[in-house]
């Protein structure tokens, strides 16, 4: 069974901090935006993108979470 976006999200604050959980987030899904851009084949590129999107997700979680923004 996978965890939830939310389950995620509270555990990476609890791994890492209000302050730097979001920021992971969010560096990690820029990070896949910019791999999908680069990406040969159009089914690699979305996959990336749809990486990029959940870590998006859970990154906008914690922000609501701790009210970090």
């Amino acid at each position: 069974m996978s965890d939830t976006a939310q389950q995620i999200a509270e555990r990476a604050i609890a791994t890492h901090g209000p302050a730097n959980a979001a920021r992971i987030y969010r560096e990690t899904e820029a990070a896949h935006y910019s791999e999908a851009q680069r990406c040969d084949m159009a089914s690699d590129e979305r996959r990336k993108e749809q990486l990029a999107e959940s870590y998006g997700r859970i990154a906008a979680i914690i922000e609501q979470l701790t009210g970090e923004a």
